[in-house]
């Protein structure tokens, strides 16, 4: 062991540190003075310190003090040949380790060392464990931070991902109110959209109210408050529904619960407000929600201006294909408004078919541009008055798949991309381009299919006369199961038969 022995008594101090050489320890050092002692434990570390109560330049007990700061595990044993119960107590409390009285013996040394070594181990062996046990709770401390912001990265990336996604207006709206009910605060949610006039605010979607309810179908803005939520250019608002109350319609009883008001602006200007209100025990927000809010607000503002941006050139490359099917029936002076007369037929057979909103969409647009095709097909063929020849028409039946590849970067789906190229399939699998049959035809492409037929029999050709609509519908039915879809072909004649289409 190292040890410092501070003892202002010369003899004392020598023969002490004799005996403790005599004990075979490694290095012991006797210095007289306290300010010796201080200089000498900044340059080096002891293994235990004997200090004397009372030195010539300070008191024993703040060199302890002193010795404790610089080093709190070194066993230090305080001597004096004249000790009180009072520095007893004082030395204990500021950390001594034993208390030597003058004058002792080398046993009694002995005796002191065995003690405090003991004792340092035992220390040495608490600290290594209340540092293991601080490193565990550091640890877990972290390992909790670490879970938390690996589940925020997850829940950023899954609003991420489902606004990714969406493809509409209305699903997008559903969808905010969805994930922000999801939040741990968060009882119910509304988004409300600002109109031009910015009178009012309309509720889009709700999520969380019961079926009685469903929140305030509408905002009036004519309270400060409420102006100030949209206008103030924070990112978020808490407000208590009595702020507003004039405002809010349809609350339910008991709603003096905190709201939070997320504004979404797109180019700077007022859109949209997500209100959100939240449960009982909820004074506030945790920064992660407050986080998991902003992004979601953000995120949705982008798909907002990108759906309006990708719907605006979305339009306008219909209108240019649009334009382009009107150029090519404009030189058919017996075929034109075809593709407008075969989507009106589709998607009136589609209601009868009970089909979604969404397919009679995709007919009322893409049917439209069912024959786009013939634009890489020549004039002449297209307009030729005798019968085609065999090489003739195979180049007509082309026109399906080009058709599709002026479409492919339009990001339609599989079943509106099926129009173009599969309505001229049969029923019975002899059609073109690919001699599909049966159910493997898309819907939407044999509605197409029966409405393409029937427009094509009633329209004068530079071939032939337009036949009747009796006639017509007789050779539809004659191909019943063979050309066309038996189902759908019932529900073009249904719809034929309310007295829809009249020539």
């Amino acid at each position: 062991m190292k040890i410092l022995i501070v003892e202002d008594d010369v003899i004392l101090g020598e023969l002490l540190q004799e005996c403790l050489l005599r004990l075979d320890h490694e290095r012991v050092q006797h210095c007289i003075t306290g300010r010796e002692a201080c200089a000498v434990i900044e340059e080096d570390t002891f293994d235990c310190a004997f200090v004397d109560l009372r030195l010539p330049d300070m008191d024993g007990l703040r060199l302890l003090e002193k010795i404790k700061q610089d080093d709190p595990g070194l066993p230090v044993v305080m001597m004096s040949g004249y000790p009180t119960m009072e520095y007893t107590i004082e030395a204990m409390r500021k950390g001594a380790s034993d208390f030597l009285t003058k004058p002792f013996t080398l046993q009694d040394v002995a005796l002191t060392l065995q003690r405090v070594t003991k004792e340092k181990g035992l220390l040495l062996e608490n600290l290594g464990l209340q540092l293991e046990c601080q490193a565990r709770k550091e640890l877990e401390k972290v390992n909790r931070e670490l879970q938390s912001r690996v589940g925020e990265q997850t829940r950023l990336f899954q609003i991420s991902k489902e606004i990714d996604e969406i493809r509409s207006s209305d699903e997008l709206y559903f969808r905010i109110v969805q994930l922000a009910s999801n939040m741990e605060s968060v009882e119910k949610a509304n988004f409300y959209v600002v109109p031009r006039d910015r009178r009012r605010l309309l509720s889009m979607a709700s999520c969380g109210w019961r079926d009685s309810e469903g929140g305030p179908r509408e905002i009036i803005l004519n309270n400060e408050r409420v102006k100030e939520v949209l206008g103030n250019g924070a990112s978020h608002v808490f407000i208590r529904p009595e702020e507003v109350s004039s405002s809010l319609q349809g609350l339910p009883a008991g709603s003096d619960r905190l709201l939070s008001c997320w504004p979404m602006r797109i180019r700077g200007e007022p859109f949209g407000l997500l209100m959100a209100f939240h449960n009982e025990q909820c004074d506030g927000i945790s920064t992660e929600e407050t986080r998991l809010f902003d992004f979601l607000i953000r995120k949705a503002s982008m798909a907002v201006e990108n759906m309006a941006l990708y719907e605006s050139l979305v339009s306008n490359f219909y209108g240019i294909l649009k334009s382009l099917v009107n150029a090519l029936e404009a030189k058919d002076l017996y075929t034109g408004k075809h593709s407008e007369r075969v989507t009106l037929y589709a998607v009136g057979t589609a209601r009868i078919m009970a089909c979604s909103g969404d397919q009679i969409e995709s007919l009322r647009t893409i049917g439209y541009l069912h024959d786009i095709g013939k634009i890489g097909i020549n004039d002449s063929l297209l307009n030729k008055a005798g019968l085609l020849t065999n090489e003739e028409y195979e180049l007509i039946k082309k026109h399906p798949v080009i058709g599709e590849s002026i479409v492919a970067d339009l990001g339609l789906s599989p079943e509106e991309r099926s129009i173009i190229r599969h309505h001229h399939e049969r029923w019975d699998g002899r059609g073109y381009p690919d001699g599909l049959g049966g159910e493997d035809i898309p819907l939407l492409a044999r509605i197409v299919s029966i409405a393409d037929a029937f427009d094509a029999m009633t329209s004068k050709r530079a071939y032939r006369d337009a036949m009747s609509r009796e006639e017509s519908l007789r050779e539809l039915a004659e191909n019943r199961g063979n050309q066309f879809d038996p189902t759908a072909l019932d529900a073009f004649f249904a719809y034929m038969k309310d007295g829809a289409l009249k020539k």
